[in-house]
Protein backbone atom coordinates (compact mmCIF):
# COMPACT_ATOMS: atom_id res chain seq x y z
CA UNK A 1 0.00 0.00 0.00
CA UNK A 2 3.03 2.29 0.39
CA UNK A 3 5.41 2.90 -2.48
CA UNK A 4 8.46 5.12 -2.96
CA UNK A 5 9.89 5.41 -6.47
CA UNK A 6 13.11 7.05 -7.65
CA UNK A 7 13.36 7.98 -11.33
CA UNK A 8 16.96 8.58 -12.44
CA UNK A 9 17.37 10.94 -15.38
CA UNK A 10 20.05 12.24 -17.72
CA UNK A 11 19.71 15.55 -19.59
CA UNK A 12 19.97 15.13 -23.33
CA UNK A 13 22.36 18.08 -23.59
CA UNK A 14 24.11 20.62 -21.34
CA UNK A 15 21.64 23.28 -20.28
CA UNK A 16 20.33 25.34 -17.40
CA UNK A 17 17.03 24.94 -15.59
CA UNK A 18 15.23 26.65 -12.71
CA UNK A 19 16.53 25.49 -9.35
CA UNK A 20 12.96 25.01 -8.16
CA UNK A 21 11.25 22.52 -10.45
CA UNK A 22 8.75 21.43 -7.80
CA UNK A 23 5.72 22.65 -9.73
CA UNK A 24 6.98 21.08 -12.95
CA UNK A 25 7.48 17.67 -11.31
CA UNK A 26 4.05 17.92 -9.64
CA UNK A 27 2.39 18.77 -12.98
CA UNK A 28 4.25 15.97 -14.78
CA UNK A 29 3.14 13.49 -12.09
CA UNK A 30 -0.55 14.46 -12.34
CA UNK A 31 -0.35 14.35 -16.15
CA UNK A 32 0.99 10.79 -16.02
CA UNK A 33 -1.77 9.75 -13.60
CA UNK A 34 -4.40 11.40 -15.78
CA UNK A 35 -3.19 9.32 -18.70
CA UNK A 36 -4.26 6.13 -16.94
CA UNK A 37 -7.01 7.32 -14.55
CA UNK A 38 -8.48 10.77 -15.17
CA UNK A 39 -10.88 10.54 -12.22
CA UNK A 40 -8.06 9.75 -9.80
CA UNK A 41 -5.93 12.59 -11.16
CA UNK A 42 -8.84 14.98 -10.61
CA UNK A 43 -9.28 13.83 -7.00
CA UNK A 44 -5.56 14.15 -6.29
CA UNK A 45 -5.62 17.69 -7.62
CA UNK A 46 -8.85 18.90 -6.05
CA UNK A 47 -9.30 17.06 -2.74
CA UNK A 48 -8.99 19.04 0.48
CA UNK A 49 -6.95 17.84 3.43
CA UNK A 50 -3.99 15.44 3.36
CA UNK A 51 -3.23 13.99 -0.04
CA UNK A 52 -2.06 10.43 -0.61
CA UNK A 53 1.14 11.18 -2.53
CA UNK A 54 4.31 13.22 -2.48
CA UNK A 55 6.65 14.45 -5.19
CA UNK A 56 10.16 15.87 -5.04
CA UNK A 57 12.14 18.57 -6.71
CA UNK A 58 14.73 17.48 -9.28
CA UNK A 59 17.65 16.30 -7.14
CA UNK A 60 21.34 15.79 -7.89
CA UNK A 61 21.75 18.92 -10.01
CA UNK A 62 24.42 20.59 -7.90
CA UNK A 63 24.32 24.04 -6.29
CA UNK A 64 22.05 26.76 -7.65
CA UNK A 65 23.40 30.08 -8.88
CA UNK A 66 21.07 32.95 -9.57
CA UNK A 67 18.08 30.67 -9.25
CA UNK A 68 19.40 28.30 -11.94
CA UNK A 69 21.10 24.91 -11.89
CA UNK A 70 23.42 23.45 -14.49
CA UNK A 71 22.33 20.16 -16.07
CA UNK A 72 24.90 17.96 -17.74
CA UNK A 73 24.35 14.66 -19.60
CA UNK A 74 27.30 13.17 -17.70
CA UNK A 75 25.68 13.90 -14.33
CA UNK A 76 22.57 11.94 -13.38
CA UNK A 77 19.73 13.64 -11.54
CA UNK A 78 16.55 12.17 -10.15
CA UNK A 79 13.06 12.75 -8.86
CA UNK A 80 11.02 10.86 -6.28
CA UNK A 81 7.34 9.93 -6.00
CA UNK A 82 5.49 8.24 -3.15
CA UNK A 83 2.01 6.77 -2.80
CA UNK A 84 0.23 6.43 0.54
CA UNK A 85 -2.70 4.25 -0.53
CA UNK A 86 -3.01 1.07 -2.54
CA UNK A 87 -4.93 2.91 -5.28
CA UNK A 88 -2.35 5.65 -5.68
CA UNK A 89 0.65 3.35 -5.39
CA UNK A 90 -0.76 1.05 -8.07
CA UNK A 91 -1.47 4.03 -10.31
CA UNK A 92 2.07 5.32 -9.89
CA UNK A 93 3.51 1.98 -11.00
CA UNK A 94 1.25 1.94 -14.05
CA UNK A 95 2.11 5.54 -14.91
CA UNK A 96 5.89 5.26 -14.63
CA UNK A 97 7.84 5.99 -17.80
CA UNK A 98 9.94 3.26 -19.37
CA UNK A 99 13.71 3.29 -19.22
CA UNK A 100 14.89 5.15 -22.32
CA UNK A 101 11.76 7.28 -22.50
CA UNK A 102 12.15 11.06 -22.52
CA UNK A 103 10.22 13.38 -20.22
CA UNK A 104 10.23 17.17 -20.28
CA UNK A 105 10.32 19.57 -17.33
CA UNK A 106 9.98 23.30 -18.13
CA UNK A 107 11.17 22.65 -21.67
CA UNK A 108 14.19 20.57 -20.63
CA UNK A 109 14.23 17.02 -22.10
CA UNK A 110 15.49 14.30 -19.75
CA UNK A 111 15.99 10.64 -20.62
CA UNK A 112 14.97 8.02 -18.07
CA UNK A 113 18.08 6.05 -17.10
CA UNK A 114 16.64 3.86 -14.32
CA UNK A 115 13.55 3.25 -12.20
CA UNK A 116 13.95 2.12 -8.57
CA UNK A 117 11.03 0.78 -6.57
CA UNK A 118 12.93 -1.34 -4.02
CA UNK A 119 15.16 -0.30 -1.15
CA UNK A 120 17.94 -2.51 -2.49
CA UNK A 121 17.98 -0.40 -5.66
CA UNK A 122 18.04 3.04 -4.03
CA UNK A 123 17.92 4.20 -0.38
CA UNK A 124 15.05 6.56 -1.22
CA UNK A 125 12.92 3.81 -2.81
CA UNK A 126 10.94 1.02 -1.20
CA UNK A 127 7.65 -0.73 -0.50
CA UNK A 128 5.72 -1.32 2.70
CA UNK A 129 2.21 -1.68 4.06
CA UNK A 130 0.56 -0.24 7.14
CA UNK A 131 0.22 -3.57 8.93
CA UNK A 132 3.87 -4.34 8.33
CA UNK A 133 4.95 -0.97 9.71
CA UNK A 134 2.94 -1.53 12.88
CA UNK A 135 4.53 -4.94 13.36
CA UNK A 136 8.02 -3.63 12.60
CA UNK A 137 7.99 -0.63 14.92
CA UNK A 138 5.54 -1.40 17.73
CA UNK A 139 5.58 -5.18 18.16
CA UNK A 140 9.28 -5.96 17.77
CA UNK A 141 11.04 -7.28 20.90
CA UNK A 142 13.73 -5.35 22.69
CA UNK A 143 14.08 -2.20 24.75
CA UNK A 144 11.81 0.70 23.91
CA UNK A 145 13.45 3.60 22.05
CA UNK A 146 14.63 6.71 23.90
CA UNK A 147 14.89 8.99 20.89
CA UNK A 148 14.66 9.11 17.12
CA UNK A 149 16.56 11.20 14.58
CA UNK A 150 15.09 12.45 11.32
CA UNK A 151 16.84 13.85 8.30
CA UNK A 152 14.87 16.52 6.46
CA UNK A 153 16.39 16.28 3.00
CA UNK A 154 14.36 18.94 1.22
CA UNK A 155 13.19 22.28 2.63
CA UNK A 156 10.58 21.64 5.31
CA UNK A 157 8.15 23.87 7.15
CA UNK A 158 4.90 23.61 9.05
CA UNK A 159 1.72 25.67 9.14
CA UNK A 160 0.22 26.64 12.50
CA UNK A 161 -2.54 29.18 13.10
CA UNK A 162 -2.13 30.51 9.57
CA UNK A 163 1.62 31.05 9.85
CA UNK A 164 4.71 29.32 8.53
CA UNK A 165 6.81 27.61 11.20
CA UNK A 166 10.31 26.77 9.85
CA UNK A 167 11.33 24.70 12.87
CA UNK A 168 10.85 20.98 13.69
CA UNK A 169 8.68 21.41 16.78
CA UNK A 170 7.73 17.91 18.01
CA UNK A 171 4.01 18.69 18.28
CA UNK A 172 3.86 19.80 14.64
CA UNK A 173 6.18 17.11 13.30
CA UNK A 174 4.39 14.12 14.79
CA UNK A 175 0.86 15.50 14.51
CA UNK A 176 1.38 15.78 10.75
CA UNK A 177 2.37 12.14 10.50
CA UNK A 178 -0.54 11.11 12.74
CA UNK A 179 -3.11 12.95 10.61
CA UNK A 180 -1.86 11.34 7.41
CA UNK A 181 -1.67 7.91 9.03
CA UNK A 182 -5.24 8.09 10.33
CA UNK A 183 -6.48 9.42 6.98
CA UNK A 184 -4.97 6.69 4.82
CA UNK A 185 -4.25 3.68 7.04
CA UNK A 186 -6.82 0.95 7.75
CA UNK A 187 -5.28 0.72 11.25
CA UNK A 188 -6.01 3.93 13.15
CA UNK A 189 -3.69 5.19 15.86
CA UNK A 190 -5.11 6.84 19.00
CA UNK A 191 -5.44 10.62 18.88
CA UNK A 192 -3.71 10.70 22.29
CA UNK A 193 -0.47 10.28 20.32
CA UNK A 194 -0.66 14.01 19.58
CA UNK A 195 -0.78 14.77 23.31
CA UNK A 196 2.24 12.54 23.97
CA UNK A 197 4.18 14.29 21.18
CA UNK A 198 3.28 17.70 22.61
CA UNK A 199 3.97 16.98 26.28
CA UNK A 200 6.55 14.19 26.27
CA UNK A 201 8.74 14.65 23.17
CA UNK A 202 11.51 17.27 23.18
CA UNK A 203 13.72 18.57 20.42
CA UNK A 204 17.25 17.46 21.22
CA UNK A 205 20.43 18.06 19.26
CA UNK A 206 19.96 19.33 15.74
CA UNK A 207 21.88 20.58 12.74
CA UNK A 208 19.64 22.66 10.51
CA UNK A 209 19.99 25.20 7.73
CA UNK A 210 17.34 27.64 6.57
CA UNK A 211 16.25 27.96 2.93
CA UNK A 212 14.01 30.34 1.01
CA UNK A 213 11.73 28.46 -1.37
CA UNK A 214 9.54 30.21 -3.93
CA UNK A 215 7.10 28.44 -6.24
CA UNK A 216 6.32 31.60 -8.23
CA UNK A 217 8.32 34.12 -10.19
CA UNK A 218 9.20 37.37 -8.49
CA UNK A 219 9.29 35.86 -5.01
CA UNK A 220 5.54 35.26 -4.78
CA UNK A 221 4.52 32.23 -2.78
CA UNK A 222 7.85 32.21 -0.95
CA UNK A 223 8.41 30.21 2.22
CA UNK A 224 11.31 29.82 4.61
CA UNK A 225 12.04 26.18 5.37
CA UNK A 226 14.86 24.12 6.81
CA UNK A 227 16.95 21.09 5.96
CA UNK A 228 19.19 18.97 8.15
CA UNK A 229 18.95 16.54 11.03
CA UNK A 230 17.05 16.72 14.30
CA UNK A 231 16.89 14.34 17.25
CA UNK A 232 13.65 13.96 19.20
CA UNK A 233 13.98 12.77 22.80
CA UNK A 234 11.22 10.86 24.59
CA UNK A 235 10.95 12.37 28.05
CA UNK A 236 8.54 9.73 29.36
CA UNK A 237 9.83 6.25 28.64
CA UNK A 238 6.48 4.57 28.10
CA UNK A 239 7.08 1.51 25.93
CA UNK A 240 3.84 1.87 23.95
CA UNK A 241 3.99 5.59 23.20
CA UNK A 242 7.69 5.67 22.37
CA UNK A 243 7.13 2.89 19.85
CA UNK A 244 4.20 4.79 18.36
CA UNK A 245 6.50 7.79 17.91
CA UNK A 246 9.06 5.52 16.23
CA UNK A 247 6.31 4.17 13.97
CA UNK A 248 5.30 7.67 12.92
CA UNK A 249 8.94 8.62 12.33
CA UNK A 250 9.32 5.57 10.09
CA UNK A 251 6.14 6.53 8.21
CA UNK A 252 7.70 9.91 7.39
CA UNK A 253 9.77 8.17 4.71
CA UNK A 254 6.60 7.83 2.62
CA UNK A 255 4.38 10.61 4.00
CA UNK A 256 6.88 13.46 4.07
CA UNK A 257 6.95 16.17 6.74
CA UNK A 258 4.96 19.34 7.08
CA UNK A 259 3.56 21.65 4.43
CA UNK A 260 3.33 21.17 0.64
CA UNK A 261 4.78 17.70 0.49
CA UNK A 262 3.03 17.26 -2.88
CA UNK A 263 5.27 20.07 -4.17
CA UNK A 264 8.61 18.64 -3.13
CA UNK A 265 8.88 19.96 0.42
CA UNK A 266 9.46 17.79 3.49
CA UNK A 267 11.24 14.78 1.97
CA UNK A 268 12.28 12.90 5.12
CA UNK A 269 14.32 9.87 6.12
CA UNK A 270 14.95 8.30 9.51
CA UNK A 271 18.51 7.84 10.72
CA UNK A 272 19.10 4.60 12.56
CA UNK A 273 15.52 3.46 11.93
CA UNK A 274 15.45 -0.13 10.84
CA UNK A 275 15.28 -0.51 7.03
CA UNK A 276 16.20 3.15 6.61
CA UNK A 277 19.28 5.23 7.19
CA UNK A 278 22.52 3.75 5.84
CA UNK A 279 23.50 4.62 2.32
CA UNK A 280 21.53 7.85 2.23
CA UNK A 281 21.59 9.40 -1.20
CA UNK A 282 22.25 13.16 -1.16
Amino acid sequence: MLLAVVVTLNPLEPTQAPATLNRAVHAWFLDRIEGIDAALAHRLHEDEGPRPFTTSNLWGTGPARGGQVRLDPQRACWLRLTGLTEEVSAAIERALPAVGETLTLTGVPLRVAAIATEAAQDPWAGRADYTGLVQRYTLAPGAHPRDVTLRFASPTLFRSEGRDVPLPLPSLVFDGYLRKWNTFSPLALPEEAKRYATECVALGRFRLRSHLVSFEQGGKGAHVGFTGEARFRFLVGDAYWTRVMLLLAGYAFWAGSGYRTTMGLGQTQGLGIRDQGSGIRD
